[in-house]
């Protein structure tokens, strides 16, 4: 007898998970249809307007700018930067967005302006940022 009843609650407990077979089986058309409150992804930009993008930027008359940096040579003591917004090696002062700054030497680099720059540890540590950042800095020469 309890061997009977269980086999009853498994068999109406099964099916309960079903979608149901023939006159049980739900209407196909109450699926629920997109409408017009889905959320649709958005349409990707086109490339009207973006042609100038990749042309390199102008250095500044006075050399300096804006920067992303990244640690340089840890091994290399003192308080340098490593920049393409410099013509020639001087003395300069770089700033971070946060408004900390810091002097050091100014060091060309043979690459387009936008490239990027690399900064000494010691400049790092004086800025107050991690070492693992990518530190936006705007170049101060003389």
């Amino acid at each position: 007898m309890m061997r009977m009843v269980f086999c009853a609650l498994m068999m109406l407990g099964l099916a309960a998970c079903a979608d149901g077979i023939g006159l049980l089986q739900g209407d196909a058309s109450s699926a629920s249809e997109p409408g017009t409150d889905t959320p649709r992804p958005m349409e990707r930009p086109t490339t009207e307007g973006t042609a100038g993008l990749d042309d390199p930027m102008p250095l500044p008359a006075g050399g300096g700018g804006e920067t992303v940096a990244t640690l340089g040579d840890p091994t290399e003591p003192g308080l340098w930067l490593r920049t393409p917004l410099v013509r020639v090696e001087q003395e300069g002062r770089v700033m971070t967005e946060g408004g900390a700054s810091v002097t050091l030497t100014l060091i060309p680099i043979e690459a387009e302006p936008g490239a990027g720059s690399r900064i000494s540890l010691a400049a790092m540590q004086a800025l107050g940022v991690s070492l693992t950042d990518l530190v936006p800095l705007t170049v101060i020469p003389g």
